[in-house]
């Protein structure tokens, strides 16, 4: 899918922060065609075509874990940002094993799953 290019060929960089603004401006193309997808999943009424498009923004939702796992293992300083949740108190992160129903998910905030 192609994204609308950002003003990032005006950056003088090393390869490595390059390569990191090319991985962010792909991120935020991902999360835009999620948002497209859901806009129009919401707005259709064929259950066969909401299937399809929901099954692609859920490939799109891969495509941004993937993408985000590959920037924290690039660059330290963003790493370490994706350790330090501030959004919760410590006690109350979700931690890896079963999910935990009282941590807000766009879906959730909005009656889905």
């Amino acid at each position: 899918m192609a994204y609308g290019k950002p003003e990032s060929d005006s950056v003088q960089a090393s390869q490595l922060e390059q390569l990191l603004i090319w991985l962010r401006e792909d991120l935020m193309g991902e999360l835009q065609a999620i948002n497209q997808y859901q806009a129009h999943i919401d707005n259709i009424d064929n259950a066969e075509v909401k299937d399809l498009l929901a099954h692609i923004r859920d490939d799109e939702k891969e495509h941004v874990a993937e993408i985000t796992h590959l920037i924290s293992r690039i660059d330290a300083i963003q790493r370490e940002k994706f350790l330090e949740d501030h959004t919760v108190e410590g006690d109350e992160r979700v931690v890896s094993g079963e999910p935990d129903n009282r941590v807000p998910t766009v879906g959730s905030m909005f009656g889905q799953k």
